[in-house]
């Protein structure tokens, strides 16, 4: 059996030295820059995002829905089997003419659990979020909906402010204590 001369046997260790480091500078990059990193903002404190200051007036649990709508039909939504309803209201007031809030909001749960708006048939007396309705330095009300397994329900962390066209902290809002 034919031994390998030293020097190849340098280069394969010294290639997969190289691989692994990449490996492991790739997998602690990625772990930094795609994981969402949150800044929790006081009680009652607005989140900046996309120029617009938004802040948390209530964050309410509901087991089901009511039709508030103008047209009063009263109508009822009750959430899936297990789920509950957590209804968000909020305010904001866009600073910057340059820039739009895309409305694009997410609950936060325990173990960075994130629960997007819920498509709810049940009109609502405060209307949800639009963009077109921001207009520069008027303080606009929306609520969002979303819908949330029970056993989360108590263990909400706020709503996350989303802007994925920055790396900064995504801002979550909480409501202020009374």
């Amino acid at each position: 059996m034919r031994t390998l001369p030293t020097r190849r046997m340098l280069f394969a260790v010294g290639a997969l030295a190289a691989v692994l480091i990449y490996l492991i500078w790739w997998v602690t990059y990625a772990g930094i820059h795609y994981t969402p990193r949150y800044a929790v903002r006081p009680p009652g404190v607005a989140g900046e995002v996309q120029g617009t200051s938004v802040r948390l007036l209530s964050l309410t649990r509901a087991e089901q829905l009511v039709d508030t709508s103008e047209d009063k039909s009263g109508k009822s939504e009750f959430p899936d089997p297990g789920g509950v309803w957590i209804v968000a209201e909020f305010e904001a007031v866009r600073h910057d003419p340059g820039k739009t809030f895309f409305c694009d909001t997410e609950l936060l749960g325990p173990q960075r659990r994130l629960w997007a708006r819920a498509a709810t048939g049940a009109g609502r007396a405060i209307p949800g979020c639009l963009p077109d309705d921001f207009a520069v330095d008027r303080l606009v009300r929306f609520e969002a909906v979303f819908l949330v397994p029970i056993r989360y329900a108590d263990q909400l962390a706020g709503v996350a402010l989303v802007d994925d066209s920055t790396a900064a902290r995504t801002p979550v809002i909480t409501p202020a204590t009374p």
